[in-house]
């Protein structure tokens, strides 16, 4: 398995570089060789990789994105499309939002 190839499976499988390494019990240094080619993988790495495909190991809850990140993000806008665009998802966002704080209302405050 050459470094494209165990990067396109880890981007594949949604993991970072941390939690390939995590699932094959080795060194986050030693996936970053394979994927920059200055190491190779051995047949039993390769095999376990394999098994990944099939058996992918469970995600994890990433953090919580930023603003900003949130604004970068393609299903944010995605999402803010359907609410401007439906009336009825629309309305039935603002009676939820009624229920929680405007986080700027805290900001000018504090």
């Amino acid at each position: 398995m050459n470094a494209d190839a165990i990067q396109s499976l880890r981007k594949s499988l949604g993991l970072s570089q941390r939690e390939l390494a995590e699932a094959l019990a080795i060194e986050v240094a030693i996936v970053r060789d394979w994927e920059s080619g200055e190491q190779f993988a051995t047949k039993a790495h390769c095999e376990a990789m394999e098994k990944l495909r099939e058996h992918p190991p469970p995600k994890r809850s990433r953090k919580a994105k930023t603003p900003m990140q949130s604004l970068a993000d393609p299903e944010f806008w995605r999402l803010t499309r359907k609410l401007l665009a439906h009336a009825p998802l629309r309305a039935a966002c603002e009676k939820l939002a009624a229920e929680y704080e405007d986080p700027l209302d805290n900001e000018r405050s504090g």
